[in-house]
């Protein structure tokens, strides 16, 4: 299976990337080489979770991580349906703790009818099978594929946690014991939906300001430009409101066939600050793209919930941050 089996068309890509933005480079890792075990692809992988704690991850070369990425796909398409449900309806989505439920519309601000200004995302809680709550109607049709993308992307996330293992040559299951999905933890699917500006002007502030992500691991699919990345000095104390110079803003261009992927806060504590979690943020997409509805896919992996974050000793760590 390739990228050419993949939907490339105006459906997920609406307009192109513009040519002429400030781009970060980021590694592009093969998926099978690491469910292969190949050793140079995972010292690659173990390098970018120590820099920027961001890279693609190829899912082209393997018929059983493309999947995932059709299922995406899918979820995409889903989105546009049950996003345009009339807002009292999404309403009928309760949030829940940890993190299910419509979050989001009231901080990012609503038009007279309801209607979100910025952003609105949908997160589905299916980890441990014993979930206390339904989806509502109109996002009932979707739970099956909901469901296979959680099981489908864990298989992904314990991938990279087990290679996070043997490079900290740490015991095995340090890390991959405590991301099970028969553990209650605060993993999910996240569907987000970044409406186009009313006024037809990118927004002044961010629809998602600059943070690092409370997760593990985390998986991004997404189609249209928006997500950046600074490149400014990681001085991890610093508060996330802290303001970055804007030239230290560097765009994540979406790339066919491939999931973004990053470490967060989870794993820079448990490592002594030797791995990442790296700054980002979403910005309206830019040029053109900013005139259609920007949708992304976000599938992460949190630890099993009792699990007390304590830095894990490895030979690699003693000089960092504690």
């Amino acid at each position: 299976m390739t990228v050419k089996e993949l939907d490339v068309s105006s459906n997920f890509y609406p307009e192109p990337f513009p040519d002429d933005l400030p781009v970060i480079d980021l590694a592009r890792i093969s998926l099978a080489k690491l469910l292969d075990g190949d050793d140079q692809e995972a010292s690659l992988l173990f390098e970018v979770c120590k820099d920027k704690g961001f890279c693609y991850l190829d899912l082209t070369s393997d018929e059983q991580v493309i999947k995932l990425a059709k299922q995406a796909e899918q979820v995409h398409q889903a989105a546009k349906e049950f996003y345009s449900a009339p807002v009292a309806e999404k309403r009928m989505f309760k949030t829940r703790p940890p993190e299910t439920g419509l979050l989001d519309t009231g901080e990012t601000g609503c038009d007279a009818d309801g209607n979100p200004n910025k952003m609105e995302m949908v997160n589905s809680g299916f980890f441990s099978g014993n979930e206390d709550y339904q989806l509502p109607p109109f996002l009932a049709p979707y739970e099956t594929l909901f469901r296979s993308m959680v099981r489908d992307a864990n298989v992904i996330h314990n991938v990279i946690l087990s290679i996070l293992e043997k490079q900290l040559q740490i015991p095995t299951g340090t890390f991959t014991s405590i991301h099970k999905l028969t553990q209650t933890s605060g993993d999910f699917l996240r569907v987000l939906n970044y409406p186009v500006p009313k006024d037809g002007k990118p927004h002044e502030d961010p629809p998602t300001p600059p943070h690092r992500d409370a997760v593990s691991v985390a998986l991004l699919f997404t189609w249209q430009g928006g997500l950046q990345i600074t490149n400014a000095p990681n001085e991890y104390k610093r508060l996330d409101t802290e303001l970055d110079p804007e030239k230290s803003w560097f765009y994540v261009p979406p790339v066919p066939g491939h999931v973004i992927m990053n470490l967060g806060d989870v794993m820079h504590i448990m490592t002594n600050g030797l791995l990442n979690s790296g700054k980002h943020r979403v910005v309206t997409p830019p040029g053109s793209q900013g005139n259609h509805q920007r949708l992304s896919v976000l599938l992460v992996a949190r630890p099993w919930e009792n699990t007390k974050l304590l830095t894990v000793e490895s030979p690699l760590n003693r000089n960092f941050i504690t």
